[in-house]
């Protein structure tokens, strides 16, 4: 999962939202609304995307494993596009 509100309302609220990530398998094809991974991103083992069309919001419980951050201004701005499509924002 990737975390994806603000870190302030992270601080105050017993939620997060996210986006699911799933492993990407050769030659599948990354849509609009998804945003591709490589391997080695925020501690990532294999290439993945985030899946943009499905935002959860989860009890902050239920996150028990921090994998790593996302640094790449490129990555982060290619998973806001995914997001954007598909709100239609």
């Amino acid at each position: 999962m990737l975390v994806i509100s603000d870190g302030s309302l992270n601080d105050i609220l017993p939620v997060v939202n996210v986006i699911p990530i799933t492993s990407r398998k050769p030659n599948r094809r990354v849509y609009p609304n998804e945003a591709f991974l490589p391997a080695k991103t925020g501690g990532l083992t294999l290439d993945s995307i985030a899946l943009c069309y499905q935002v959860r919001t989860l009890d902050k419980r239920r996150l028990t494993q921090k994998f790593g951050v996302i640094e790449d201004e490129d990555i982060k701005q290619s998973i806001l596009d995914a997001l954007h499509f598909q709100l239609g924002i």
